[in-house]
């Protein structure tokens, strides 16, 4: 008999090829219906995919804080094609200039206000000066799309995780409002945590060192289940908002909803667990 993380395990794979293949089959069909958004889309999902596996790589190898800090980058793929795709038809062409010139120059500036500090420092005969001479080069790399401080300021606001988020919240999606989902911001600023490394990465280093044994297997076993079930809903949110986007048809909707439903049902069990085995604790703090 399969553990319940091997279930879980199994059920996410079956799970993320069905997702898959119908993300690959909205690009077929419907991709030409709207080239200039599939063109930014269709990337952001390879990259999106791309984290995913890595993310499963690191989980399956024991290593969940590294699974967490890609996963921050997971998070925030999957945030920029949800706005792009749910946002109002008149609005996607806006979106797509900030996403590609307005913060590409904002990029620019930033990277050539940085490389000039290397161009200073380095030696005239070293072939690296070049290439870092080459990054302020106005006439390569446009650095004025942006306008002001002020405008480029609210594009990066604007552009920023917990704004988009933010901004999702109660947006419809497969007929439901997107209530709730604010609630990624916590895990996001845990995965942000761990990338700055500080105090608050330590601290967790820390409290699992403590952990009694058992309780240590709930956890760890508990962080496997919700990094693997965020993965499978946010791509499952994606690839439905694709649709929307695309206002097409599935190749098999019912498989596709299966999928969602099946991973988060072996889920909870494994999650649960480890929160009824934090009861007392709770119940202690809080005088219950």
């Amino acid at each position: 008999m399969i553990s319940p993380l091997q279930h879980l395990q199994d059920t996410s794979m079956d799970a993320n090829a069905v997702i898959r293949d119908e993300i690959a089959g909205l690009f077929s069909r419907y991709g030409e219906n709207t080239p200039a958004a599939t063109s930014t889309l269709r990337p952001l999902f390879a990259y999106l995919s791309s984290r995913a596996q890595a993310v499963t790589f690191l989980l399956t190898w024991g290593y969940c804080w590294d699974a967490e800090i890609v996963l921050r980058s997971f998070y925030e793929t999957a945030a920029k094609i949800l706005f792009i795709c749910l946002a109002e038809e008149e609005e996607k062409a806006v979106l797509l200039n900030e996403f590609w010139n307005v913060l590409g120059s904002i990029g620019n500036r930033r990277r050539a206000r940085k490389a000039e500090l290397v161009v200073r420092g380095a030696d005239a005969e070293h072939v690296a000066s070049d290439i870092f001479e080459a990054l302020t080069q106005e006439s390569i790399f446009d650095q004025n799309i942006a306008g002001n401080k002020a405008e480029r300021k609210r594009i990066e606001q604007k552009w920023s995780f917990s704004e988009i988020v933010t901004s999702l919240e109660g947006r419809l999606i497969a007929g439901e409002p997107l209530n709730g989902f604010q609630g990624i911001l916590h895990m996001y600023g845990m995965c942000s945590h761990l990338a700055h490394a500080d105090g608050a990465a330590l601290d967790l280093m820390a409290d699992r060192a403590l952990r009694p044994q058992e309780e240590l297997r709930l956890l760890e076993s508990s962080h496997v289940a919700r990094i693997v079930s965020d993965q499978v809903s946010l791509t499952w949110f994606c690839a439905e908002a694709l649709r929307q986007h695309f206002d097409g048809v599935l190749i098999d909707e019912e498989k596709f909803r299966n999928a969602f439903e099946a991973t988060a049902r072996a889920s909870e069990p494994i999650q649960s667990a480890f929160i009824e085995s934090q009861r007392e604790f709770y119940e202690r703090i809080f005088g219950k």
